[in-house]
């Protein structure tokens, strides 16, 4: 058991410790609550809980009493809440009263596909169930075995991508598997956000809409971690009405959450490298005997921790491990299971054992980065005392807005979760991609509007038409038809956006191997000739843009260093489709609608991985002006707050930008984005409405919901903006990297006014 005293006397007094410590936490110990099952389980599922001496906790008993009350479930309960047997059990269960009974499985990974594959594998040994009941069926699985699945398995596992690819062929080759579905189990569902969240929600409507010829309607069983309102958002995802079980009685020891601050250097104008503070902290834990798992935000530095950390503690070398994307299947489950036995110390991992794997109880977690949202740190520090033992959890903040703002408002980051999982059934681009998939799989009506989540029948034609058209459908009586010659599933994928997409090809010695396809914006952005581009954990240079083809040529790099880009922004309002007015008079005007964006794309930055300097800037050339539609919302600074300000002595151009920037970096604490998912433009004088006004909007063509809940929640999105700026340690005028400044400025992040963002945001939350 860790002496969480003792230990903090040894971190005050290394020679690294310089009051770092903002915040101290401590969740307290929560003791089991056990609950009872209204019907009891089948003799050998029983005989199984009691030979391990399992008592079913409250809320697994109450997902399981509403589950076989056939009730549509969504629980959301913490990191080791034993989720996966509020829908093992009552699934086995159909399974033994009637062996013709089948459920789909979707995990929103591969890897974890296989790793719940393993538990379940295990448990159906262990209660004399045939292995066949049980298959993984996705790209991974050759030929036969995935037909033997589909012959014999009753549970059938796979994730988004590979039921994406193989709808077309459900009437054909899964007709026994629909005909007797009963459940559907989606695992994760917090994963489900943003284009990859709203492109799933019409995938599961497909499928809603291929299991109807079976006259077939399955219940469905949702898990996830902590997140904001998840009975309307697992109503939104699936479309089907949810019961909600979320009150946790799982046992947890007692947590201490230190939030570790940055040294602010005076005389450099910098914060000290959160990476060389995470490995110092990493160490100190091991040689105090601590088990700890590190988190990094990427797969390098989940390599270099590890690293740095074996030359500072050479007689632990064997004990501390990485673990990431790469490493073999075996070396994995070798960590693993090495690390649950206590055989191995410390492992700096990435994200990869935040979800659904088992590891045991271990005495601490370092956060090195917060993850991005508020439910992936809980996962985190979830991970540390799964026993009754106290357990530390460390955040350390990267040096930017978002993370420093989470370490100077714990209040926020340990109070409700505000985050708002954002996904969307609106967006033009998406819906029509889903219909040419949807008219592959089936001909299309045009009574079928609904099931594509759309309100007007005339809306639906008029996207139907358009498609007719683009030669994409032919239609025929009252039927739409697909009238292409390639397969829809295979050109619209789940990250894709609209079909102004780019093949991305990596290019080798004998051949070029496609990898995937990215939207043109994307592209544009951030795949430009010299771009360093991130794919599933390996790092690739952008060799040639060739725009005539669509295409993107790649070389496999091992590099340190990242890009980005800077552009020009002009924005254009269309419609308006809200507006109100807010303010403590009522007189800041302020509207939602849509808009056109347009984007230059003129240079870019290599910038140091580990350092964060800039090593270069290039110019971008050839790069086509940027034009698409969206939505945003905007506000008008009042005049006689800009007379105000100005006599005041404070740069209005400057002023506005600062908060522009400052909005953007903290909107991800009101809704699960990230801050490039957002763009802004500040106009300290619009020539029509003759003031100063700010836009924030959507970087996504069509929009995806981002400003319009932001437009929705203003005024706390300004309150949040303030905090930020005001909590920051820096005294520079235009601010600096973590409160004002954004990397992908256009203008360089010129002008900013730190005091001017903070005197005007006083005058529009009414705080002077």
């Amino acid at each position: 058991m860790v002496d969480f005293e003792e230990f903090l006397r040894f971190l005050k007094s290394q020679n690294y410790y310089q009051d770092q410590i903002y915040h101290i936490e401590h969740i307290p110990k929560h003791d089991a609550q056990f609950g009872n099952l209204e019907k009891p389980l089948q003799k050998r599922l029983q005989q199984w809980l009691d030979l391990y001496n399992i008592k079913l906790w409250r809320h697994q008993t109450d997902a399981i009493n509403l589950i076989r009350n056939n009730k549509n479930t969504v629980i959301v309960t913490s990191t080791a809440s034993g989720k996966s047997l509020c829908y093992n059990l009552p699934v086995l269960q159909s399974i033994l009263e009637d062996p013709e009974t089948t459920a789909l499985y979707i995990f929103p990974t591969k890897a974890l596909a296989r790793d719940q594959f393993v538990v379940l594998s295990e448990l159906l040994e262990e209660t004399n169930i045939r292995q066949n009941r049980i298959g993984v069926y996705d790209g991974d699985v050759e030929p036969n075995k995935k037909r033997l699945v589909l012959a014999n398995a009753n549970i059938i596992i796979t994730n988004p991508y590979g039921l994406h690819f193989y709808l077309p062929w459900f009437k054909k080759k899964w007709r026994r598997v629909c005909q007797n579905l009963k459940y559907i189990v989606l695992d994760e569902i917090h994963i489900y956000r943003g284009i990859f969240g709203s492109n799933f929600a019409m995938l599961l409507r497909r499928l809603k809409r291929m299991l109807e010829a079976y006259n077939v309607q399955p219940l469905w069983i949702l898990s996830s971690a902590t997140i904001f309102n998840p009975k309307i958002f697992a109503e939104k995802l699936v479309g089907e009405e949810f019961i909600m079980v979320d009150k946790d009685y799982s046992p947890s020891g007692a947590k201490k959450v230190i939030l570790w601050d940055l040294p602010y250097d005076e005389i450099s104008k910098k914060y000290r490298s959160s990476h060389q503070e995470t490995k110092s902290l990493f160490a100190s834990h091991l040689s105090r005997g601590i088990q700890t798992l590190t988190f990094t935000l990427s797969r390098k530095m989940a390599e270099l921790q590890t690293i740095w950390t074996r030359n500072a503690l050479p007689s632990l070398k064997d004990k501390i491990f990485s673990y990431r994307a790469g490493i073999s299947k075996k070396k994995r489950r070798e960590i693993e299971s090495n690390f649950k036995q206590k055989n191995i110390l410390g492992i700096s991992s990435t994200n990869a054992l935040e979800l659904g794997i088992d590891i045991g109880s271990l005495d601490a977690t370092i956060s090195s980065g917060f993850p991005g949202t508020i439910s992936s740190f809980r996962q985190q520090i979830g991970r540390s005392g799964r026993g009754t033992d106290l357990s530390i959890s460390t955040l350390i903040p990267m040096q930017n807005p978002l993370d420093l703002f989470y370490i100077h408002n714990p209040d926020i980051l340990f109070g409700p979760i505000q985050e708002k999982v954002l996904i969307t059934l609106k967006n033009k681009y998406i819906i029509k991609n889903h219909i040419c998939c949807a008219s592959k799989e089936s001909p299309i009506r045009t009574d079928e509007y609904l099931k594509f989540g759309i309100n007007k029948r005339k809306l639906f034609v008029e996207y139907l038409e358009e498609l007719v058209s683009e030669s994409l459908l032919l239609k025929r009586g009252d039927r739409y038809f697909w009238n292409s010659d390639f397969f829809p599933n295979e050109k619209y994928g789940l990250n894709d956006l609209s079909n102004r997409s780019y093949k991305v090809l990596l290019r080798t010695s004998s051949s070029e191997v496609f990898l995937t396809s990215e939207d043109e914006s994307y592209v544009f952005r951030d795949l430009h000739e010299g771009a360093v581009y991130l794919y599933e954990a390996e790092t690739y240079i952008v060799e040639e843009l060739d725009l005539n083809e669509k295409l993107v040529y790649l070389k496999r790099s091992n590099v340190d260093y990242y890009t980005q880009s800077l552009k020009h922004t002009n924005i254009t309002p269309l419609e308006i489709i809200s507006n109100k007015e807010i303010g403590p008079n009522n007189d800041i005007e302020t509207f939602f609608g849509n808009v056109k964006v347009e984007h230059e794309y003129y240079s870019y930055k290599v910038i140091d991985t580990l350092t964060q300097e800039i090593r270069s800037r290039h110019p971008l050339e050839y790069i086509p002006l940027i034009e698409f539609e969206s939505q945003a919302l905007w506000y008008l600074i009042p005049f006689e707050y800009q007379k105000t300000l100005e006599l005041a002595g404070f740069d209005l151009g400057g002023t506005i930008h600062a908060i522009e920037h400052a909005m953007i970096a903290v909107a991800p604490a009101l809704a699960q984005i990230s801050r490039w998912d957002l763009g802004g433009v500040s106009i300290d004088f619009d020539p029509v409405k003759q003031q100063s006004i700010i836009y924030i909007y959507d970087a996504f063509r069509g929009g995806i919901g981002i400003s319009e809940t932001l437009y929705s929640r203003l005024n706390e999105l300004l309150e949040i903006t303030y905090s930020l700026i005001n909590s920051c340690n820096c005294n520079n005028s235009n601010g600096c990297p973590v409160c004002v400044m954004s990397p992908k400025c256009g203008n360089n992040n010129d002008p900013l006014d730190k005091k001017g963002a903070l005197f005007l945001l006083k005058k529009l939350l009414g705080l002077d």
